[in-house]
């Protein structure tokens, strides 16, 4: 059995998610360890969220206007006391036994200070619904967005004196604080994965959503930092890679939200999937999806798009 308990400090941001807070604090407290803090920064809730709080006399926590989620979990960190740190949204839950699984990964090797592992997806009575598996093969695999590596947030632990040497989350970043955290760590230190469900990332209609225009904007700025040269040979491959991910981003919101949006809208998509790779018009994948978007969309308005994309005689 384990002698060694390091504290671990749990920061939450929050803002009116009073229907699903509680469940996380108590994901928390049931976690069957003796030394943890578990840090709440509310963004000033005007729902049932404050009551709540006021019902736990472990919580350290404040209620106050911010900037956003990226301020609130550095006011979090700041406060942070613990060895280790982890960071859970309002509307998340940590698995049974999440902690101690942690700390036996981190203390096999002193020079783990960062891991990571799986999440359920549960949807808003908690029922599980899904699964996201953590795939990381090295810092390469992070810039490359547009491919299959993932760390799910809730299930991210690391130790708390990364802060001091890699730096607080950009707070200009607002969907993609979490990638230019894991990245920037991915410079100095390895990611260690563990095999097994950690937490659990609720789908609701209430969670903080973005559709690919805001936050794939955000990742390609990030990713950029790390493409090196424009004329180097590595640049060309990452820029061409990110624009064909674009390309695919707007086209499937084309097809999947065509009769949707206003036939300006939807011409100025379309036209920009297309300007971002024009190669994927050799591409049958591609060409699937687009086929698919003129056929939901009918053909009067298929029409007036080939017009104003190809000129009156289309």
């Amino acid at each position: 059995m384990r002698e060694n308990f390091p504290l671990i400090s749990i920061v939450t941001p929050s803002l009116n998610q009073g229907a699903y807070i509680e469940e996380s604090i108590k994901s928390v407290l049931n976690q069957e360890y003796p030394n943890f803090e578990h840090i709440i920064i509310d963004g000033g809730s005007t729902d049932e969220t404050i009551d709540v709080l006021k019902r736990y006399d472990h919580l350290l926590w404040v209620s106050e206007k911010d900037s956003g989620q990226s301020e609130a979990i550095n006011k979090g960190f700041k406060r942070a006391k613990g060895e280790i740190v982890g960071w859970l949204n309002s509307d998340d839950c940590y698995e049974p036994n999440a902690f101690n699984t942690i700390v036996d990964e981190l203390n096999r090797d002193e020079g783990k200070y960062f891991v990571f592992g799986d999440c359920n997806l549960i949807d808003e009575k908690g029922k599980k619904v899904g699964f996201i598996g953590g795939k990381y093969r090295g810092k390469r695999s992070l810039i490359e967005y547009w491919k299959d590596a993932f760390i799910p947030q809730p299930s991210v632990f690391f130790r708390r004196n990364l802060l001091h040497e890699i730096g607080f989350l950009n707070e200009s970043l607002h969907y993609a604080m979490d990638w230019d955290f894991w990245l920037r760590i991915s410079e100095k230190y390895s990611l260690f994965y563990i095999n097994k469900p950690l937490a659990n990332f609720r789908i609701h209609g209430k969670q903080k959503t973005a559709g690919y225009e805001i936050f794939e904007p955000e990742l390609y700025e990030m990713s950029k930092k790390y493409w090196g040269s424009k004329y180097s040979a590595k640049y060309c491959y990452y820029y061409v890679s990110a624009h064909n991910c674009r390309s695919f981003l707007m086209i499937t919101k084309a097809r999947d939200m065509g009769n949707l949006l206003g036939i300006k809208a939807l011409t100025k998509l379309v036209f920009l999937s297309v300007v971002n790779n024009p190669i994927n018009l050799l591409r049958r994948k591609y060409m699937k999806i687009l086929f698919q978007t003129i056929v939901g969309i009918g053909v009067d308005r298929t029409k007036y798009i080939l017009s104003k994309m190809y000129g009156s005689g289309a």
